[in-house]
C-alpha cells in the first residue's frame, strides 16, 4: 500500500515537471516487481483416485514445479508445526501450521508440503483430517509430535548443541 502511494506521488511529481519523480516512480516499479516476484505463488493439489496419483503443482512467477506421487505411497496427511517466535510464553506456546502429506515406508518417511509457507490459521488441521478420511486413514495422528523448535531447544538444554 505504501509503495502504491509513493508511486502515485512520484508520477504526479513527474507529470508536473520534476524529473526526480520519474526516478522514484521507476524505483517503485522495480521494488514492487521484485517483491511480487518473490511472493506470488499458487499451489494446486489434485488427489486423483482413478489414476492413483497425487499431483502437487506449484506455480510462481519464475516457473512451475510439479511433483507426482502414487496414492499408494501416501500414508496420511499431517500438519507441520513451527513455534511462533513472537510467542514468549513457554508454557502455552503458539504455533504456525503447514499442511503436508507423509509418504514412504516406515523406515523412509518423507513429508511433502501441500501449502506454501506456514500460517497461524488452524484450518490446516481440519483439511488434514478431511484428507485422511478420504485416504481411509481417519485415525492417523495429526500434529501430534513436537515442533522442530521444541526439539532444538531440548537438544541445546541437554548440551548436544553446537559449541559456542
Amino acid at each position: 500500500m505504501i509503495l502504491i502511494i509513493i508511486f502515485g506521488i512520484s508520477l504526479f511529481a513527474a507529470f508536473t515537471g520534476y524529473t526526480v519523480g520519474w526516478g522514484v516512480a521507476a524505483g517503485g516499479v522495480i521494488v514492487g516487481g521484485g517483491i511480487l516476484w518473490l511472493v506470488y505463488h499458487k499451489t494446486e493439489v489434485v488427489f486423483d483416485r482413478p489414476s492413483n496419483l497425487l499431483t502437487v503443482r506449484k506455480t510462481m512467477l519464475h516457473g512451475t514445479c510439479e511433483e507426482t506421487i502414487p496414492l499408494d505411497d501416501v500414508r496420511q496427511a499431517d500438519v507441520d508445526l513451527k513455534r511462533n517466535e513472537r510467542s514468549n510464553n513457554r508454557l502455552h506456546a503458539s504455533y504456525t501450521y503447514r499442511l503436508c502429506v507423509v509418504t514412504g515406508a516406515t523406515q523412509n518417511r518423507y513429508r511433502v508440503a501441500l501449502s506454501h509457507g506456514y500460517t497461524t490459521s488452524k484450518r490446516h488441521l481440519l483439511t488434514a483430517q478431511k484428507i485422511n478420511d478420504w485416504l481411509g486413514a481417519p485415525d492417523a495422528p495429526i500434529a501430534a509430535g513436537p515442533s522442530m523448535a521444541d526439539i532444538s531447544e531440548i537438544i541445546s538444554a541437554l548440551g548436544f548443541g553446537k559449541a559456542k
